[in-house]
């Protein structure tokens, strides 16, 4: 089982930063300087290729975080997630898991382990939650963040994948996550970490009339529902755990997983004091 190393604060983790910062640089600097590589991965369970790189770029550096791509058709951050839901699961006889995507690589390798996983996407606004829709050529069930549709207490299990960036008010979001958490249950997700921020960096808000305000230069990531893609309302730091803490969860930690040869690194950011993200999982426990 891959192995994390767990934080619940800035102070160790920047310790565990520049401990490894010599040896993440050239590591990366070798792999971007590679088409395919061998590595570890967890899903496959065995040595498998990797495509290095996705087509996603900072410049002409390669974004690891989105390439390195199994033969499974997983990347570094969907398997990365992927072996942090494995590891909070092994020991569920019947695990109740939900995950907010559905048209997704990562649902259908989900799927094949967990036949019951419930798989959702963000159709559009005003759409009751729980309802069926046409997306992606397939019948997909409609969930919003901050109006979900399970029933309070229902799930052992609860699963975003950069979502939360692009959710204006994101700490509805996190109180709907843990209403439909069992006592015990866990929350676990990525978003674009910047470990070096104390507090969320807002770029963009919702106003009262519901127009759109631009804070900072528009950002926007691939949306398989949304050709225009997905517009980001924050950078989130350490105060996100604190958020998730109010929120009334009780054990609130970031993993990180860093192993170069299991594909699992960091996005390869050139400006490594801010924009470089490391392979980190959120953990939150209701």
């Amino acid at each position: 089982m891959m192995m994390f190393t767990w934080f619940n604060g800035k102070h160790d983790f920047l310790q565990y930063v520049t401990q490894i910062k010599s040896y993440q640089l050239e590591a990366e600097r070798y792999l971007s300087s590679q088409s395919e590589v061998s590595g570890y991965c967890a899903v496959c369970r065995g040595v498998r290729k990797f495509t290095v790189n996705a087509g996603v770029y900072f410049g002409p550096l390669p974004n690891l975080r989105e390439g390195l791509v199994c033969e499974c058709g997983l990347g570094n951050r969907n398997r990365l997630i992927y072996s942090a839901i494995a590891l909070e699961t092994e020991n569920y006889a019947d695990v109740q898991m939900a995950i907010l995507e559905r048209t997704s690589v990562l649902y259908h390798r989900l799927q094949e382990i967990y036949p019951g996983i419930i798989g959702s996407e963000f159709i559009g606004k005003d759409i009751p939650g729980g309802t069926m829709h046409t997306a992606c050529g397939i019948s997909v069930r409609h969930e919003s963040i901050t109006g979900l549709s399970f029933s309070s207490c229902s799930l052992d299990v609860i699963v975003h994948n950069d979502v939360l960036e692009h959710v204006f008010d994101y700490k509805k979001a996190l109180e709907e996550l843990y209403r439909v958490l069992r006592k015990g249950g866990t929350l676990i997700f990525t978003c674009p970490f910047f470990f070096r921020l104390d507090r969320e960096i807002q770029k963009a808000r919702i106003l009262a009339d519901g127009s759109l305000e631009l804070l900072m230069e528009p950002e926007y990531h691939g949306d398989p529902i949304n050709p225009q893609g997905a517009l980001t309302f924050y950078h989130y730091g350490w105060g996100l755990l604190d958020d998730l803490i109010r929120c009334g969860f009780c054990d609130v930690r970031v993993g990180v997983n860093y192993d170069v040869f299991s594909g699992l690194v960091s996005n390869n950011h050139p400006e490594y004091e801010y924009g470089n993200m490391l392979p980190i999982i959120i953990r939150a426990v209701k």
